[in-house]
């Protein structure tokens, strides 16, 4: 979740703002990856399967803006 140059994944950064609330935790990674497939289809399989399609994390940054937008809609 995390690689040689210390920078995170998209899970890896929804688990350390978790604080180990597992709940918490899997609240963000559906919503977040609710906001990937309104983006970019049915066919993105997990959180972390998008995060490892980008060599950067430009697009995926994206996606928690939209998730954001997307949890706050929902009142989370």
């Amino acid at each position: 979740m995390t690689d040689e140059s210390s920078a995170v994944c998209l899970l890896g950064a929804i688990r350390k703002e978790a604080d180990g609330d597992r709940g918490l935790e899997a609240d963000a990674a559906s919503v977040v990856l609710d906001a990937i497939r309104r983006r970019f289809g049915d066919h993105v399989d997990s959180v972390p399967a998008f995060n490892n399609a980008h060599r950067t994390g430009r697009i995926p940054l994206r996606m928690f803006d939209r998730a954001a937008g997307l949890a706050d809609a929902r009142s989370l």
